[in-house]
């Protein structure tokens, strides 16, 4: 049949569209008025039509005499598009097709160039090339040619044919009588003899009479004397499908092995639910019931978390999958850019066509979501699936898999036998072999500046261009100091290419100052200018990966500068040192006792995973009493294992490069028993729960199993409990968790010593900056305990809102209000939206999912606790906060209440701010006016039910700040002293990016304001400002901006607002907090404490940790007096895994009654 598109639905240009019918599909780029040949609409069957760009779908009947079907496709959500994509398509009989060319030739004049006749001789000719596999034989030619740069590309090229036309034989699959797509036989060289005399008569016949015509014709050809002598050809294989040059018979795989199922245990039920998806997949239906239970024996379950990349563009491949559970991206560099070109779901399959035809991975893969996936190996596809994936290829017009052809499956016994040359397997093109690299290289070193070296390790680091993280994002400090020295800058001219499409490759480009236009020219069009990349931007990567021509020209805007990296560096010190770090890793498992009962591959696939980390002196690397899930392994450098008991820290063990510890906490996932502290520089390598259990899951049975040597193990898997016995005695190695190790440590005994750690250095706290907010003695005490007593009692005040509430909210989160509350009592939560919790220890734990731009999950963390003001404090924790997650937007916010009704103040503003932002008519479209005007209807709501419930408020008020997030986009409004610090905690990139100013009323622009309005500002103590009113003492407010506080005129609620943009990779996070948190701790200072605890521990402890620091600063400077803390900790693109297709979750202690 032959589809022509008349209705594109205005789809953008490039826009896939799939047909299926049965077990075939042919994909193609849609384009109005194109043809497209699709051999397999038969009229039989349904033909279902999918956009690939992830619109939609439509299936429909194609119905006797009608050719043109309109096909309204609904579109998916969240694809931008409103309303139905309307297509339609015209579809006729090939040769009905064909026969009105003529007719059209005539009414166009017979003009040969018109668009049917040439698109008529398009499809013909490559219909012609793919039928014969010219393309894929001339590609890796070419590919060849390239990589080996032969001096007479002509006779190179000669030579190459020969080789393929005369060499050896191709890889013999044996089918049994009946070829059965797929259907192995399994026997050795006497048992394939014994089938072959055994063939019937009818086989025997027809491959006498193809010898006999061979012989007669190479008798034919000898009787010219004239031609040189020539070896023979090699029989033809009458009834096989040929096999095509980039097929694999290399080396190892051109000897004919007799196939041994692979048994690999499965339940009966799993059992039956893979031959259900394998009866609707187009790769196994067609296999006998014998096969399909072999390749069921041979899968193997893998379970993938969301954001993990199961295949890379350009890898060999040894397995593919078949889908059971999720959904998969497929993603494939066009243009030097990755694009999605397909998704893949339940009962599809991906990664065959690398085994099928021996090619580098043609596509990347990611996991939308949980995926459940059953993997085969290369084997079993090989004998049982070779020959029914070939016969069912996936074609991709525009990007064509190998040996693709729009008929279908056809017979192609009538074509010459093709023969590969025997050799060892080349390189691939996607990269530079490096064997024969000089050993002896040494980096070159360019003079460079102190400032230079900083301009440029800063350019490195904070780039929003993704490519430099994946680049140099896991390579160690010494390899990134290298690769800082071995670059050199370099002047463009205004106009000059820095780079010319088609060029070869010999540098890697990263702006230093100004901007290029990048230009891509196709086919015979002229170039097009697609992107104009800025300082930090980088360039000219694919040609030194990929050993391909520049794929683009770039010319500087105005006279700029480039730091250059050349070619040799640049394989050496970026492609080289992740094979010397992969390497290293490996000599570093095989030294470890725990690893030596895996196989090679295991500890390979445990390399491949391992983080690093460094610390520095006297730091510590775990925490007695912390919960985490990461084995630690020291890679350089000593550490001491300490546990604290009544005599105070005791040293019990010591740990050398090679040891290793944690381990039984991150098997049982208990709190650590003692603390680890570095001695020196120390550089550790670390490996998960999450990344232990899917790749060494199996370590749990071999550990149990092996009892007599691994005691100390079996005790922390069944009991999950570690036997102390602190004193003057020594310590036997299974005493503690941390007091674990390689061999070496397991003999090593130590005395019992006590350690005397540094401590933080206090002193220089400002002691002066809360002392006029300590209680004083003549208080009204009782006066305000009956108040505040008497407002519990009127529910309007201390019940959340209905009113304003958001329907469509997937999350809704704010903290209450109870009497009564004790010091470092959490807040009671209110929940809105249907989540239910489930329970983290003595945590409540939410979890969902919701439209995100980010690779990998958020992981959020709230700590919401009463201060400390006085022993006789009547108020309830006056902190509140709110998490609120509608459509694609999350809002975080926090209101820090102060006077004597703060805490009723605060607890109105945390559901009123989300309502009127979710409200606004600037939602979604204008940030900095959805939020300026959240915050006035804030205040004026406020002051409405303050008056409605004779609450004052002229001297109660909250800070406030909120941050947003749409998309990739941050936007910060805040007021008051509520800081949102927001930072990176990326290992080579720790760093804050923003932290918001107090309003303090001594600002000049502030206190101008002030006192433009009637108000004063007063110094009381040093750097200690107040707001009163003119001629009075009261009311002393410190922050110029704030909700309520009535009584001085010029206190402002408009917010100050700022907006970053955040790449969908950046491993950026948000601390959003009371002045509890920022009274004694500045923005710089909390980023370099949490930044690194945040990698290590996750978003629960290091928020924990925030808050333990503070609360030592409040009581260093004032004693038992304490602010109210709260704490929320934002994670994005976390590592951390969740359930099925979730990528959200909170984590927060709820108030818990105390008698």
């Amino acid at each position: 049949m032959e589809v022509t598109v008349v209705e594109t639905g205005d789809l953008p240009a490039g826009t896939v569209i799939s047909f299926h019918t049965g077990s075939v599909r042919r994909h193609a780029q849609i384009e109005k008025g194109k043809s497209i040949n699709v051999a397999s609409v038969n009229g039989t069957e349904p033909v279902r039509i999918d956009l690939m760009s992830q619109v939609g779908t439509y299936t429909f009947d194609m119905v006797p005499g009608q050719d043109v079907y309109e096909v309204p496709i609904t579109p998916n959500p969240n694809t931008g598009l409103e309303g139905d994509v309307k297509l339609k398509f015209q579809i006729r009989d090939a040769s009905a097709a064909a026969s009105e060319k003529p007719q059209e030739l005539e009414e166009t004049g017979g003009n040969p160039g018109s668009p049917s006749r040439k698109l008529q001789t398009a499809l013909m000719m490559r219909n012609y090339l793919d039928n014969h596999d010219v393309l894929r034989q001339m590609q890796e030619m070419l590919q060849d040619m390239v990589a080996n740069r032969p001096d007479d590309p002509i006779d190179y090229m000669i030579q190459r044919l020969e080789d393929v036309c005369g060499g050896s034989q191709a890889v013999d699959y044996d089918l049994i009588e009946g070829d059965i797509a797929g259907t192995v036989m399994q026997a050795d060289g006497g048992e394939k003899q014994a089938a072959a005399n055994n063939a019937s008569p009818q086989k025997k016949s027809a491959r006498a009479a193809s010898k006999e015509k061979a012989d007669s014709e190479t008798e034919s050809d000898t009787d010219n004397d004239d031609e040189p002598d020539l070896p023979p050809p090699p029989p033809p294989q009458v009834g096989r499908k040929r096999q095509s040059v980039s097929e694999e018979a290399y080396g190892q795989f051109n000897a004919r092995k007799a196939y041994t199922p692979k048994v690999i245990a499965k339940t009966e039920e799993q059992k039956q639910r893979l031959m259900k998806i394998m009866s609707s997949c187009w790769m196994f239906s067609t296999h006998t019931p014998e096969n399909q239970r072999i390749i069921v024996d041979a899968l193997e379950e893998r379970v993938v978390e969301a954001g993990v990349r199961c295949v890379q563009q350009g890898d060999e491949g040894q397995v593919m999958w078949v889908i059971e559970v999720g959904e998969l991206e497929c993603f494939k560099k066009i243009g030097g850019e990755e694009k999605s070109v397909k998704i893949c779901r339940s009962g599809d399959v991906f990664g065959e066509l690398a085994l099928l035809y021996g090619v580098p991975r043609a596509a990347s893969v990611v996991a939308k979501d949980r995926c459940v996936l059953w993997e085969l190996d290369r084997e079993t596809f090989k004998a049982i699936c070779f020959e029914a994936a070939q016969k069912a290829p996936v074609e991709y017009e525009g990007f064509t898999v190998p040996g693709s052809s729009s008929s279908g499956s056809k017979d192609r016994s009538h074509q010459r036998p093709e023969f590969q040359k025997q050799k060892t397997r080349r390189a691939g093109v996607s990269a530079e072999a490096l064997s024969a690299a000089n050993d002896d290289w040494s980096p070159p070193v360019h003079e460079k500046s102190a400032a230079e070296r900083d301009q440029l390790s800063n350019i490195i680091k904070t780039s929003h261009d993704s490519k430099l993280l994946m680049l140099f994002g896991s390579v160690n400090k010494e390899t990134f100091d290298k690769i800082v020295d071995a670059m050199f800058a370099k002047t463009i001219k205004a106009g000059e290419a820095v780079m010319q499409q088609g060029d070869e490759g010999d540098y890697f480009y990263i702006v230093k100052t100004g901007n290029f236009d990048i230009y891509v020219a196709k086919g015979e069009d002229p170039p097009k200018k697609v992107f104009t990349a800025g300082v930090g931007f980088a360039f000219g990567e694919l040609a030194l990966l990929y050993s391909c021509p520049r794929s683009a020209t770039i010319k500087a805007q105005q006279d700029a500068e480039v730091w250059c990296l050349d070619r040799t560096a640049f394989q050496n010190l970026v492609i080289r040192s992740a094979q010397s770090q992969f390497k290293e890793y490996i000599g570093f498992l095989n030294s470890v006792d725990l690893f030596q009962m895996l196989t090679d591959n295991d500890r390979a696939s445990l390399a491949e995973v391992l983080e690093e980390e460094e610390f520095d002196d006297d730091e510590a690397i775990v925490e007695q009493g912390e919960k985490d899930d990461k084995m630690f392994i020291l890679r350089s450098g000593q550490a001491v294992a300490c546990i604290k008991g009544e005599q105070g820290e005791v040293e019990v063990m010591q740990y050398k490069t090679g040891d290793y510890f944690g381990e039984i906490a991150l098997l049982s996932g208990e709190p650590r028993k003692a603390s680890i502290y570095a001695v020196g520089k120390v550089t550790c390598l670390y490996i998960t729960r999450q990344t232990f259990t899917r790749v060494l899951g199996k370590l749990h049975s071999l550990l149990e199993g092996s009892m007599a040597k691994y005691e100390k193990y079996q005790d922390a898997i069944k009991a999950s409990k570690l036997e102390e016995d602190i004193g003057e005695q020594k310590i036997e190695d299974q005493d503690g968790d941390e007091a674990e190790g390689g061999a070496a440590a397991e003999k090593r005994r130590f005395t019992h010593r006590k350690r005397e750690r540094a401590t933080v250095d206090l002193s220089k706290l400002d002691q002066h900056k809360v002392v006029s907010e300590l209680p004083t003695e003549d208080a009204p005490v009782e006066t305000l305990a009956d108040k505040v007593a008497q407002d519990f009692k009127n529910l309007a005040l201390v019940t959340p809102s209905k009113a304003h509430e958001v329907p469509n909210a997937v999350m809704t989160m704010f903290g209450g209000l109870i009497p009564h509350q004790k010091f470092t009592m959490d807040k009671v939560i209110h929940v809105c939206g249907g989540l239910r919790p489930t329970k983290k220890g003595t945590e409540d734990f939410y979890s969902w999912q919701m439209p995100t731009k980010l690779k990998q999950n958020t992981e959020i963390s709230v700590i919401c606790q009463k201060g400390q003001k006085s022993q006789s404090d009547p108020t309830p924790n006056q902190d509140n906060f709110f998490i609120h997650h509608v459509g694609a937007v999350t809002m975080y916010g926090i209101c820090d209440g102060h006077g004597p009704f703060g805490h009723l103040v605060s607890f109105r503003l945390v559901q009123t701010l989300p309502y009127f932002l979710t409200n606004s008519p600037h939602f979604g479209k204008d940030w900095e006016q959805a939020l300026k005007l959240a915050f006035q209807q804030s205040q004026d709501d406020l002051k409405e039910f303050c008056g409605l419930h004779n609450i004052n408020i002229e001297a109660s008020g909250a800070a406030g700040s909120v941050l947003v997030l749409e998309e990739q986009t941050v936007h910060i409004a805040h007021i008051g002293d509520a800081r949102i610090m927001l930072g990176s905690w990326n290992r080579r990139d720790s760093r804050m990016i923003h932290c918001t100013k107090d309003h303090k009323p001594d600002l000049p622009e502030e206190k101008a304001r002030l006192t433009a309005a009637g108000s004063e500002v007063r110094e009381i103590d040093p750097g200690n400002h107040r707001i009163y009113l003119a001629g009075s003492n009261f009311p002393g407010l410190t922050m110029s901006r704030a909700f309520g506080d009535t009584a001085c005129a010029g206190v402002s609620r408009e917010p100050e607002y700022n907006q970053f943009l955040m790449q969908p990779t950046d491993q950026w996070y948000a601390i959003v907090a009371s002045d509890g948190i920022w009274e004694f701790i500045e923005g710089e200072e909390a980023c370099s404490m949490s930044s690194k605890k945040l990698r290590l521990k996750g978003t629960r402890e290091t928020v924990e940790f925030m808050v333990g620091a503070s609360r030592k600063r409040w009581a260093h400077v004032c004693g038992d007096y304490c602010d109210d803390i709260t704490a929320i900790l934002i994670q994005w693109n976390s590592p951390e895994a969740m359930e099925g297709d979730r990528n959200h979750s909170v984590t927060v202690r709820p108030f818990e009654a105390t008698e």
